[in-house]
């Protein structure tokens, strides 16, 4: 699904709640700069800046960072960023 940018962030910030302390997040997101539409219903939906993801796991740790464009319809194009991060680990009292 797409969303407005706020209600990305809203549920960015919910899926990070949700990690356990040393547990794993992949996340796959649509970057600025992207030419295909054809998917997107109006103003319904939001591009990532490059870096910008980053920004969103200061403290965590990734393990994997990656973007790729890709070929679509009508001589258009894709990008896509991942991230692969390491929440930290609840230190020891």
């Amino acid at each position: 699904s797409y969303f407005p940018r706020e209600r990305a962030f809203e549920l960015l910030r919910n899926v990070q709640e949700q990690v356990r302390p040393g547990g794993r997040l992949v996340i796959n997101v649509l970057l600025e700069g992207m030419t295909y539409r054809e998917m997107f219903d109006g103003d319904h939906y939001y591009l990532f800046a490059p870096g910008e993801l980053q920004s969103c796991f200061t403290g965590w740790k990734i393990l994997v960072e990656s973007q790729h464009s890709f070929p679509a319809p009508g001589g258009t194009e894709k990008k896509l960023q991942t991230l692969i991060v390491e929440k930290p680990a609840q230190s020891s009292p």
